[in-house]
């Protein structure tokens, strides 16, 4: 998963985002994880 930036979030419409949640709960089901590094997160997003 990658991190969005402000211009990203906002251009997610909501089909995009029914499809990012539903794809989310796939893996959920599935019990496959994600590997993410949350430190280089929060870092990309430090600006705003």
């Amino acid at each position: 998963m990658k991190t969005l930036t402000k211009e990203m979030q906002a251009a997610i419409t909501p089909a995009m985002a029914l499809g990012l949640l539903k794809e989310g709960n796939k893996r959920f089901v599935n019990n496959l994880k994600i590997n993410r590094n949350l430190l280089q997160q929060a870092n990309d997003t430090s600006d705003g």
